[in-house]
């Protein structure tokens, strides 16, 4: 009797040790399966890169008078119409250029009739000396002189004719600069940078080695652009009129639209990878809010699908050349082919015998499987693996 209730409990023992230690081998080896449920949404596939906040038209101006300031009321941010006097010089040193100019011309004007009455003088000369030199009064030494003597005059006339050229040019010049001790702004504006003040004196475009003195950079503010660098990976998604939103980190809970309008059509080189500079238009009503050199941000809306289907990207698999899901269903995941669309590495279009609401396994069934035959082993099994 006492043999037999030693057996029997060896039994129980065994028996729970089995149980117990395949229980915590399942808690070990469980794995825990995601899903995600199909949706009805639209998917964006962007570019993104960075660019930087141009004005449309910006210029620097100088004067080709030289002298000093007497009047530069303005200040930096300021605006100007076109045509508006900006900056006004010291005329006085230009009134006596232009003086000097009256008085070149003069002397080149007299220098040209001086010419002209020498030249009639020497061809009377030599029509004297061809009909003298017919008589044989005179030698052809003589005649050869008279010919000589005409030709020259015929040049000088051409070096005075020149030079009264010259004057005229001289005496143009002299007034533009006249002109331009009066600075106007050449375009309706804002101005940037005031790089000059009053009492200052500048040197002009025209007699300054340095190409004169910079007075102030102005730009038109009316119509801003982004000239952003995107990567050659990417260049060939972007074409003109695509959509771009904008951000800067002045305003970051703003965001600017606009439109592609110029793709460059060569490339540069920018810390060892190749860029192409794309000009975007920003056409939001707030633009003005945005000031030159902002660094922006921006998305370029290379292609949309409107209510489509969308599953995770890492759910959409292969088998062979057969690209599926395995969506969940009563008895099991349930292999279902689809047609994969566009993708922007996070959410992928599909097709297929699908609907909105399915539930789809994004985790990876081979450790599911791993998992299962991991479970299915008993703990007492001594033997070694398969390899």
């Amino acid at each position: 009797m006492k043999k037999w209730t030693w057996i029997i409990s060896g039994i129980i023992v065994v028996s729970a040790l089995f149980y117990f230690s395949r229980s915590q081998n399942d808690k070990d080896t469980a794995v825990e399966i995601k899903t995600s449920v199909i949706k009805r949404d639209d998917l964006m596939l962007t570019v993104g890169a960075t660019g930087v906040v141009t004005p449309y038209v910006e210029v620097e101006l100088k004067s080709k008078a030289g002298g000093e300031i007497i009047s530069f009321p303005f200040e930096e941010g300021d605006s100007l119409k076109k045509g508006e006097v900006a900056v006004r010089l010291d005329p006085a040193t230009e009134k006596s250029r232009l003086n000097q100019a009256h008085a070149d011309l003069l002397i080149a004007e007299a220098g040209v009739e001086k010419a002209k009455i020498t030249l009639k003088d020497e061809e009377l000369k030599l029509k004297r000396q061809k009909s003298l030199f017919e008589d044989k009064v005179i030698s052809r030494q003589d005649l050869d002189n008279a010919v000589i003597a005409a030709d020259k005059a015929g040049s000088d006339v051409k070096i005075a004719d020149a030079g009264l050229i010259r004057a005229q040019e001289t005496l143009k010049e002299a007034n533009d600069r006249l002109k331009d001790t009066e600075i106007k702004a050449p375009l309706s504006g804002t101005i940037l940078t005031k790089h000059v003040e009053e009492g200052q004196v500048i040197s002009s475009t025209t007699s300054s080695a340095s190409e004169g003195t910079p007075l102030f950079t102005m730009a038109d503010l009316g119509r801003i652009y982004i000239k952003a660098s995107v990567d050659e990976t990417d260049i060939g998604r972007v074409i003109n009129d695509q959509t771009v939103t904008i951000t800067v980190d002045a305003y970051s809970n703003k965001v600017f639209k606009g439109n592609v309008v110029r793709i460059a059509p060569k490339g540069k080189v920018d810390s060892t990878i190749t860029v192409f500079e794309v000009t975007i238009e920003v056409k939001d009503e707030e633009k003005s809010m945005l000031r030159p050199m902002m660094t922006a941000n921006v998305e370029i809306l290379t292609d949309l699908r409107k209510d489509v289907l969308l599953v995770p990207s890492e759910a959409v698999r292969a088998k062979g050349e057969e690209s599926g899901i395995y969506k969940v269903a009563v008895g099991g995941p349930l292999w279902v082919p689809v047609n994969p669309g566009i993708s922007n590495g996070v959410l992928t279009e599909i097709k297929g015998d699908i609907s909105e609401g399915d539930k789809v396994i994004i985790s990876s069934m081979e450790d599911k499987t791993k998992a299962s035959n991991s479970k299915n082993r008993s703990p007492f099994f001594l033997g070694r693996g398969r390899r």
